[in-house]
């Protein structure tokens, strides 16, 4: 009886262990469609620095790519969308620091259920104004603020997202002289502070470059100046003599997926994200606006997102917007 039953036992574990290379070996599968979900807008800051990286990311994937853009909450929305769905490696996020501050203002469980593929760059933001406003440095923006505080409306692209704690914090850092309004996406906060709804936002640069004309930077929220031609010249919060501010400086961009995919589907998008990243095309893209590198891969880029959320959590707590 044993000698008839193990050549069935074999020849089932056989095809488990060929079934299991087959699948590993075939990912991605040619008749699906990866999508990266772009947790704002199309057209926002975040949006324009994804595409072009996913146009280079298609040259190397059998695999259709596209982009998905699903905003609201903060970036949750998108976000929340990607946790709903199968972790098979099929679709992915752009993740970064807006992905830290919705985590922790409780709109989504974040970066607790992802895992990290690659880390991009950063985009510093920059608090401006409209030219035709009587205020040509951000000194000057706070003494208005302060002499009729709530008044002055201080835009930005989301409270779950990295500008709407930089605002909360500069807020409270100058006793909550402005009025604070959250907009839905860096679209909504451009309409109205270049309708002149709002007196001031914090933008990315890319957004500041695209209305150099009508807008006047005050300062760079960065810790470095810009790399643009035009927008050098501007003062970094230490120049501008607030030093001691401890506020988001920009925008980080990375690309994460759902905790559990598998490891060759982690391993073949982390590849073809690096080989995108490293094209001309993409290089060349983020020095014309003014992007700063920051390219790490897999386990990396999860010693750096460690790093990233501890460096926000204190900010977000000062800012009272912590309810993790």
């Amino acid at each position: 009886m044993m000698k008839k039953l193990l050549p069935i036992v074999f020849s089932v574990a056989a095809l488990t262990v060929l079934c299991l290379n087959v699948h590993a070996a075939g990912w991605p599968d040619e008749e699906k469609v990866v999508t990266v979900i772009v947790p704002y807008s199309a057209g926002g800051g975040t949006d324009s620095v994804i595409r072009p990286l996913i146009e280079e990311v298609k040259k190397q994937l059998p695999a259709r790519v596209q982009v998905a853009n699903i905003s609201g909450a903060g970036s949750s929305k998108g976000t929340n969308e990607l946790l709903s769905r199968p972790n098979d490696g099929y679709t992915a996020l752009a993740a970064g620091t807006h992905t830290v501050g919705a985590t922790m203002q409780g709109l989504t469980k974040g970066y607790e259920e992802l895992e990290h593929i690659v880390g991009l760059n950063w985009d510093p933001f920059i608090i401006a104004v409209l030219k035709s406003r009587p205020y040509r440095s951000m000194e000057e923006l706070v003494e208005a603020a302060k002499a009729d505080p709530g008044k002055i409306c201080l835009g930005n692209a989301g409270m779950g997202g990295a500008t709407g704690v930089a605002s909360v914090a500069i807020n409270l850092k100058f006793d909550k002289a402005f009025n604070v309004t959250p907009f839905k996406g860096g679209k909504n906060l451009r309409a109205d502070v270049l309708g002149g709804r709002c007196e001031v936002g914090i933008f990315s640069q890319s957004e500041i470059l695209s209305n150099r004309d009508v807008l006047h930077p005050l300062v760079i929220l960065y810790k470095e100046h810009s790399r643009l031609k035009g927008l050098q010249a501007i003062p970094t919060m230490v120049e501008a003599g607030y030093g001691n501010l401890a506020v988001p400086g920009g925008s980080y961009k990375s690309i994460a997926v759902r905790k559990g995919t598998p490891d060759q589907a982690k391993a073949a998008l982390a590849d073809a994200f690096q080989k995108g990243f490293e094209s001309k095309d993409y290089q060349a893209f983020m020095t014309q606006k003014g992007l700063i590198p920051a390219f790490s891969k897999l386990d990396g880029t999860t010693a750096y997102f460690d790093e990233l959320i501890k460096g926000f959590e204190p900010i977000v707590r000062a800012a009272g917007l912590y309810k993790k």
